[in-house]
């Protein structure tokens, strides 16, 4: 028997195994390089992903191969690889009952982080939230939850979803797998060559504050915020929005704000928004700061091109958009309309401001 092929890529002919057509022998070396293709990929990960996902292989019932938390890949969460003669799909999957208690109880307390870094992963990515029957370990599809973009997933939907899920998956008879998956088409693949390693192993660093987090390893910064309101009333000048105090579960009241900003026909035509002097405090990363960078998200997409000023005498903070919201600020919204405006700290001194037109919230 003549040793296999080394690794060059996964070519056409991988995939076209798998066809209508696909006979043995195409199979036996499609399977040969995906166990090359996986056992690459993962030594060429970081070192912290190959800890987090320390076991890898082949399914062949499945047509996949996969990075694993667990030698028992079901019990813990998972990327794999699935193979159809049209397309490879990554996927980051978690479908144990215990491990996705640990997850959505996550996710319950740190929504802005879940919505963010799922969302963040771009249109290209779905998210599949399955409620399936639980009968001694076997699972049964029952319904979709959700099963789209992420792109589609708005902070709002995204608390309910999460919320929903935990409260079946607590159920005896129910579990709620979660599957955040991309395709690339199999021509593009076949093209890579060795490149895919690359590609596929940048995907993969991609996902991994969400395995930690899908897994129930993600850990909050500062520790376990409570339940409790923002700090009062800010008392505004006339001419301004006052900011009322909002009950949000677990953040702590110096990590989240939201305030009602008027837009006038300046602020629409030079592409910013105010907030207010006793806002600043919130964003000045020291005494003499005058700018601070930020993130900001609307409707489904995210902006990091933009920044928070301070303006003489009075310290007021003002939100400058960058050329690509300022065009969405001009499209969708006209003089004296109101914009909702959530700020967030995140990790690593992140701020995340959400906008979303007053309407929305109002109930």
């Amino acid at each position: 028997m003549q040793p296999p092929k080394p690794f060059t890529g996964l070519g056409n002919p991988v995939f076209t195994a798998f066809g209508w057509l696909g006979e043995e022998a195409a199979r036996v070396y499609a399977y040969s390089q995906l166990e090359q293709f996986i056992s690459a990929l993962h030594s060429s990960l970081p070192r912290e992903a190959q800890s987090q996902l320390p076991y890898f292989g082949l399914d062949k019932a499945s047509q996949a191969v996969y990075l694993a938390a667990s030698e028992e890949v079901e019990k813990d969460g998972h990327i794999s690889f699935n193979v159809r003669p049209a397309s490879l799909e990554i996927a980051l999957v978690v479908s144990d009952k215990k491990v996705l208690e640990r997850a959505l109880k996550t996710a319950e307390t740190e929504p802005d982080v879940w919505h963010r870094l799922v969302t963040q992963m771009g249109p290209e990515w779905n998210l599949h939230v399955e409620q399936a029957e639980y009968n001694e370990g076997q699972t049964t599809h029952y319904q979709d939850l959700f099963k789209g973009p992420v792109s589609q997933l708005d902070p709002d939907s995204a608390v309910k979803l999460v919320s929903r899920t935990a409260y079946l998956n607590n159920e005896e008879q129910w579990v709620t797998p979660l599957t955040l998956s991309r395709r690339y088409p199999s021509e593009q693949i076949a093209n890579m060559g060795l490149l895919v390693l690359k590609v596929m192993g940048e995907q993969i660093t991609l996902l991994m504050p969400l395995f930690k987090l899908f897994t129930g390893q993600w850990r909050k910064a500062g520790g376990k915020g409570k339940a409790r309101p923002l700090k009062g009333r800010v008392t505004a000048k006339p001419g301004e929005v006052e900011i009322a105090p909002v009950i949000l579960p677990d953040v702590e009241p110096d990590k989240q704000f939201t305030y009602l900003a008027e837009l006038k026909p300046l602020h629409i035509r030079r592409g910013f928004i105010n907030l207010t002097p006793q806002h600043w405090p919130f964003f000045a990363l020291t005494a003499r700061s005058e700018t601070r960078p930020v993130t900001i998200y609307y409707e489904g997409r995210y902006d990091r091109h933009s920044a928070v000023w301070r303006l003489v005498p009075n310290d007021q903070a003002r939100i400058v958009l960058s050329e690509t919201v300022h065009r969405w600020l001009e499209d969708h919204f006209g003089p004296d309309d109101h914009i909702q405006v959530t700020a967030t700290k995140l990790d690593n001194q992140e701020i995340q401001l959400t906008l979303t037109p007053a309407e929305r919230n109002e109930e």
